[in-house]
């Protein structure tokens, strides 16, 4: 049974994952961070998209099983468990403390252990290089007794210098089992140092391959690579999904340091540790823009290269605006070519009477313009639909519409929020300067109301317009003209991610002042900010 399986709720829950661990870290004075955060969207992909699992009855005969191997990303995989409904999240702040259910290596739970650990966990880690034997094992079990359970299996990249891995991957491969799928959290890291310096596995692929086993490489960090890797079946034989990740991922200076691998963080650095996850965006390109010279087709493959998040789909129907695009057809057939996630925009009217074929289509996201619904009965039925249906629903509002008061029994139904800046219906508009108060009113209302969600910023958004929209609170932003008619595609995308990663620098600076930790802030990211030259560009406006 799946917590969720809307791709932007699973960023959120992710998010909140990483967030759960630090508090947990921070509290304790000890911990993992590293592997919990370069394995939060396996974890998350597994618990809340892919696993046969109900955290209410961690017995269940027809349960898929998790055996976490890399046991030291317990903190990550505990608030895994907590956001799935394990136990309630204030307990991440008993993390390795005398008699807590929560210590620094998983405990398997039992009815015999029901007080020092929690539901979920099937296997007690600790050792290094135990795991795959294990689900080995379980795997054995299961196909003998002709169940369909699956057995998921995370493995660390320094884990698998131990030799017992690869006697484990032998009889996997030995007795057809594939009922395993073993992810291997490549994130190039093993205590405290690099895992090439200390023992190189490469070539990694070809190793596996050898042993017999069907092989997947991703970057780990994207949730739509793993869901599509974990969702294909291998047949008659064992799969290994090698996930290419980042330790330490979502914190910069955490992020691909060796230093950071149980290493944690001040009680005193954990808002501006929380600030900076908070601060995470996605960049959607708009493919109606640039003019026709490319194909909608070339451009997806273009910017997927350079490492866009999300494909932004501009549905118009000539009649809700003055402008015809494309329809659901168009996506369907675009839908083959990537596994980008698609951010469709249906400036359209009656958008419930069409609502199957662009779901059917592939379609990620789905926002429609409150201008359209009606009242408030009209709204839910789309918001409904679109739900049940596991895509995440969006709600758009023009420049000069405000957001009518039903809306606020839906916001915690709602993944997206665009705020135009622009009237929508043609590409290429300039940013309306009078939205920009209508994001720092709204947005912060919206939050304090108990939404968690995302705003989206659409129209006129280049680099620069995009700062202030950041700073009023956007973290989605579709930028079309900026990126498609730009001469150096991969120029202007590095900019922008410059950009806004130096006004998240900047922010974060200013406020370890008010904390009174600068100095010690300043010890640890050094480096990064030398890099946005954040630290400069402050003296500098403090002396004029």
């Amino acid at each position: 049974m799946h917590d969720v399986n809307r791709f932007l709720a699973l960023k959120n829950k992710i998010k909140e994952v990483r967030t759960l661990a630090l508090i947990g870290i921070a509290e304790a004075g000890s911990g993992h961070p590293g592997a919990s955060f370069s394995a939060a969207e396996i974890m998350g992909a597994l618990y809340f998209q892919i696993m046969n699992l109900d955290i209410a009855n961690p017995f269940l005969q027809s349960r898929d099983y998790f055996i976490n191997s890399k046991a030291h990303s317990a903190p990550g995989y505990y608030a895994i468990l907590s956001i799935a409904g394990s136990f309630p999240k204030e307990e991440i702040k008993t993390l390795r403390k005398l008699n807590s259910r929560l210590q620094g290596h998983p405990v398997r739970y039992s009815d015999f252990q029901k007080h020092h650990s929690v539901p979920g966990i099937e296997y007690s880690g600790g050792s290094e290089g135990i795991g795959l034997s294990i689900s080995v094992g379980i795997g054995l079990a299961n196909k003998l007794d002709n169940k369909n359970n699956m057995v998921y299996c995370l493995l660390g990249d320094g884990e698998i210098n131990e030799g017992q891995v690869w006697e484990a991957a032998m009889a996997a491969a030995k007795f057809k089992l594939d009922n395993i799928v073993a992810i291997l959290d490549r994130n190039k890291i093993q205590q405290d140092g690099f895992s090439d310096d200390i023992m190189p596995l490469d070539p990694l692929k070809e190793k596996w391959l050898s042993f017999n086993w069907n092989v997947v490489e991703v970057n780990g960090h994207r949730i739509e690579q793993l869901i599509n890797a974990l969702k294909t079946r291998s047949i008659g034989k064992p799969k290994i999904i090698i996930a290419n990740t980042v330790k330490g991922n979502g914190i910069k200076h955490m992020a691909n340091n060796p230093q950071w691998h149980g290493r944690a963080p001040s009680k005193k650095h954990l808002p501006l540790l929380i600030k900076e996850l908070e601060g995470e965006y996605m960049i959607s390109p708009s493919i109606i823009a640039g003019g026709s010279k490319e194909s909608f087709e070339s451009k997806i493959e273009t910017v997927e290269k350079f490492g866009v998040d999300m494909i932004h789909l501009d549905v118009m129907d000539g009649k809700f605006v003055p402008n015809t695009t494309f329809f659901h057809d168009t996506i369907k057939n675009l839908r083959g070519i990537t596994k980008l996630p698609f951010d469709t925009h249906l400036m359209i009217n009656n958008p419930f009477d069409v609502l199957d074929s662009y779901i059917d289509a592939g379609c990620d996201v789905i926002t429609v313009h409150v201008e359209v619904c009606n009242d408030e009965k009209e709204f839910e039925k789309i918001n409904n639909k679109i739900i049940s249906n596991g895509v995440s629903p969006g709600l758009a509002i023009n420049p000069n519409t405000e957001l009518p008061k039903w809306i606020y029994h839906y916001l915690d139904r709602l993944d997206v929020i665009i705020i135009m800046s622009v009237n929508p219906g043609f590409a290429g508009q300039k940013f309306i300067p009078s939205v920009l108060p209508k994001m720092k009113n709204l947005i912060p209302d919206l939050k304090s109301n108990g939404y968690s969600g995302y705003f989206e910023a659409d129209g006129g958004i280049d680099l620069s317009t995009i700062s202030s929209c950041y700073e009023a609170g956007c973290r989605i932003f579709v930028m079309g003209n900026a990126i498609f008619g730009s001469d150096n595609i991969i120029e202007t995308l590095k900019n922008t991610k410059f950009l806004l990663n130096s006004i998240l620098e900047k922010e974060l600076l200013i406020e370890s002042d008010s904390y009174d930790i600068k100095d010690d802030w300043i010890k640890n990211r050094k480096e990064i900010l030398n890099r946005f030259n954040v630290v400069n560009k402050i003296w500098e406006q403090k002396k004029l």
